[in-house]
């Protein structure tokens, strides 16, 4: 077994059971707490992460880690009642019998500072379409020296066929660099390589975006199209769901600008389905066509949004087409 079928076997595993964990959240009525930047954050989240780290603290104990939740707060709002539901999922997913000890424990992995790889996860991405019971990923992202090398995302609620919304759900992608990306049902299902969009043609160009107003800005996007000549129509998706939907090809814009100037992006959102994204043969950028650099810390500071499409020459239609948009905007 080579050191990348190693890897992407563990984040399958690792990714796999979060989606239990998710799932037996969801039979229920998920409920959230507000962290202290008021951003929604639910048992799932936190159960999540902890199924994760505790199979990547196992297999890769000198790689290090960045993620999204600590314990710190599931410690101060779980109360009885909540430490005893996330335990229960938690031992059910894995098979364990830890204590809520242990399970903070997994939760707050860090692994090796400094490590040549670290991962880089998103326990739920998108929990407010977690809480609305549509659209999230679980996302398990590696880079390599500060490069995203591997990823699995897990879209436990993503249509297995996209044309039967109502048919089975459960969708995951899996890439590594140089190995290419597949799309999975997760329930069961021949694996199938990912390809992204070849299209020439900007009329036929089907755009991606962020339910949540605060993930845009829908004027850039909607003046972009006119700019451009995009005509495909415009569909909001909450989470990476929307870079796995760009490698198989089922839409060829994910433009994410942000509405305040001075936001810049968490890695964990973006490390999986960048890589994801790129193996299928598509192109990640900030908005301005700069690659995204991951080596900044958690945040992408050098970076402002993010734009992703299904092949180079489109991406560089799409950049000119968003340059020209803001100039009209601020005309």
């Amino acid at each position: 077994m080579t050191d990348v079928q190693k890897i992407l076997e563990v984040a399958q595993a690792a990714g796999r059971k979060a989606a239990v964990v998710c799932r037996a959240v969801h039979a229920q009525t998920p409920e959230s707490m507000d962290k202290g930047d008021k951003s929604p954050v639910t048992i799932a989240d936190y159960g999540s992460q902890a199924v994760i780290l505790r199979e990547l603290a196992a297999a890769f104990p000198d790689h290090g880690v960045i993620s999204e939740e600590g314990s710190e707060h599931l410690r101060e709002s779980a109360g009885d009642e909540g430490v005893a539901t996330i335990v229960s999922l938690v031992n059910e997913a894995t098979g364990e019998n830890a204590d809520f000890d242990q399970v903070c424990a997994w939760i707050d992995h860090e692994g090796v500072d400094g490590a040549e790889y670290t991962w880089a996860i998103d326990p739920i991405d998108g929990t407010k379409g977690f809480l609305r019971r549509q659209q999230y990923a679980i996302a398990i992202g590696l880079m390599r020296n500060g490069v995203p090398f591997a990823g699995v995302m897990v879209c436990p609620n993503l249509p297995v066929d996209l044309n039967q919304p109502d048919g089975a759900k459960g969708v995951m992608y899996v890439a590594a660099q140089g190995q290419g990306c597949q799309r999975i049902p997760l329930d069961g299902g021949d694996a199938a390589a990912a390809k992204s969009s070849q299209s020439a043609d900007p009329a036929s160009w089907r755009v991606l975006g962020s339910v949540e107003s605060s993930h845009g800005d829908p004027k850039l996007v909607v003046t972009m199209m006119e700019e451009a000549g995009v005509q495909g129509g415009f569909v909001r998706y909450d989470s990476q769901v929307k870079y796995g939907i760009i490698a198989e090809g089922a839409a060829e814009i994910y433009l994410r600008p942000r509405s305040k100037p001075d936001y810049r992006e968490n890695i964990w959102d973006h490390v999986a389905g960048v890589i994801c994204c790129q193996e299928a043969g598509g192109v990640v950028t900030d908005v301005d066509g700069k690659p995204l650099d991951f080596t900044l810390g958690k945040k992408l500071l050098e970076n402002r949004g993010v734009l992703a499409t299904g092949n180079p020459e489109m991406h560089e239609q799409v950049v000119a087409g968003i340059a020209a948009a803001e100039a009209a905007l601020q005309a």
